[in-house]
């Protein structure tokens, strides 16, 4: 009977035992909670915006100085009234113990996910990591244009920097310098001036050009420079300035400029036997006839006297080609089409853009600004811009807020060169038929804000 007894006592001791060493075991690994009480990922919305233009801000997160906005700024008058605020931490689940959101002037709330925020007072997002213990305070804002971002500012730069007796003249920018080629009595000359500068100018001495150079044909590849003449001979220059007749297996009847691709070919036209075909070389030791993929033909392009630019999309492989405008075809008829060239395997796709056929493009210059090709046009007595918002396809007139100022003298077949924030225009014919000897620089305003 003790036996019994005791061997049920030695049972429950054991289990109280078992069950004390549980509870010892379950304090050790008790979950420990995250002091991590960073912001990982931030984005706003609202109903109101129905370009959706919140959804797609990226907001840079300053861990080190605690604040949160935009780089890109919202575009200018843009307004909403009440935005949806989606944060994120370290971890979708429970990332947060708790999240304030600080008003203007001095009203605080805690936040959940469903509130709508005013977002023209919002001023700090306060979250507690998910230990309960550790903040972190991020000063938020949202930050958009304040002036209107679109405003083309123009001013003249220089005035007179050609002699008066000039009959043809063409500016080109090469290794860091503008360089303007001139014909004046019977001879070709050149001025040059730095690209940072355009008010002070040297004559440069120039040899190899014959005064029967199409100037309009010098074309800037990445080291060299091309320019053919009136009987279709091609010329050459490493430096611009000492140029060479260079012999080629077609006669080269236009240079259209780089095709962007992988090679960076040059494409051109030629003359092959009396046939106008089109044709890809590297250095001209060379030429690959290239087949047409158009209903067009090459008579239909121009071959002097017209501007052409490369258009390469950062984001789209497919936006890659050479649009050109203006000039003259070979029966030295104008041309008033805006042409697409691009290259796909053996062929060139030929494309007309789509504009107002009222629109005159003749003696136009085309170029490319902001990610955005324009048109320099020249009609009615006055120059005004023209531009594309889907890469040249189609084309529209600027707005008011990019008119050319009213001293700008009217001009055809203008010099017209960019780089990251400028436009620069360099002189032209003017209704008188007279060469115009003067530089002009545009900036859209957003180069000034940022």
């Amino acid at each position: 009977m003790t036996s019994k007894y005791l061997f049920w006592t030695s049972v429950l001791i054991m289990n109280l035992l078992l069950f004390s060493s549980c509870l010892g075991s379950s304090n050790e690994g008790e979950l420990e909670y995250s002091p991590d009480a960073q912001i990982y990922s931030f984005s706003i919305s609202s109903k109101a915006d129905t370009l959706n233009l919140l959804r797609t801000t990226e907001f840079t997160i300053d861990q080190v100085n605690g604040k949160i906005f935009n780089k890109k700024p919202l575009p200018y008058q843009f307004h909403v009234d009440s935005v949806i605020l989606n944060i994120r931490g370290a971890s979708t689940l429970n990332a947060f113990s708790n999240v304030s959101i600080q008003l203007i002037p001095d009203s605080t709330f805690t936040w959940s996910q469903s509130d709508s925020i005013e977002v023209s007072k919002l001023y700090r997002i306060i979250t507690t990591a998910p230990d309960g213990d550790n903040k972190k305070t991020y000063q938020f804002q949202l930050y958009t244009y304040q002036q209107d971002p679109y405003i083309l500012s123009w001013e003249k730069i220089s005035d007179g920097y050609l002699p008066q007796s000039v009959s043809q003249q063409k500016t080109i920018e090469f290794n860091n310098r503008f360089i303007t080629y001139y014909i004046a009595n019977g001879a070709v000359n050149a001025t040059s001036s730095a690209v940072s500068d355009g008010v002070n100018w040297t004559t440069a001495a120039l040899s190899g050009l014959p005064p029967a150079i199409q100037l309009s044909s010098i074309t800037v590849t990445e080291n060299v420079l091309f320019a053919t003449d009136d009987d279709n001979k091609l010329f050459s220059s490493s430096d611009g300035y000492s140029w060479m007749q260079i012999n080629t297996d077609y006669p080269i009847v236009a240079i259209y400029g780089i095709l962007p691709s992988a090679t960076n070919d040059i494409l051109v036209m030629v003359d092959d036997s009396g046939t106008l075909k089109l044709a890809k070389t590297d250095d001209f030791a060379s030429l690959q006839l290239m087949e047409i993929n158009s209903s067009s033909s090459p008579s239909d392009l121009p071959v002097k006297n017209f501007s052409a630019t490369k258009i390469e999309s950062a984001t789209s492989y497919t936006i890659r080609y050479i649009t050109i405008a203006g000039g003259n075809k070979t029966d030295e008829s104008n041309n008033n089409d805006i042409w697409i060239l691009q290259e796909r395997n053996t062929e060139i796709s030929v494309l007309k853009s789509k504009k107002s056929e009222t629109v005159s493009i003749d003696g136009s210059s085309i170029f490319f600004y902001d990610e955005k090709p324009y048109i320099l046009t020249a009609s009615s007595g006055k120059n005004s811009l023209l531009y594309s918002d889907n890469f040249g396809l189609e084309w529209k007139a600027a707005e008011e807020n990019q008119a050319l100022p009213a001293t700008f003298n009217f001009r055809k077949n203008a010099s017209v060169l960019t780089d990251n924030d400028n436009i620069w225009i360099f002189g032209g014919i003017s209704q008188a038929q007279t060469q115009i000897s003067d530089v002009w620089k545009g900036r859209l305003n957003k180069f000034d804000l940022n």
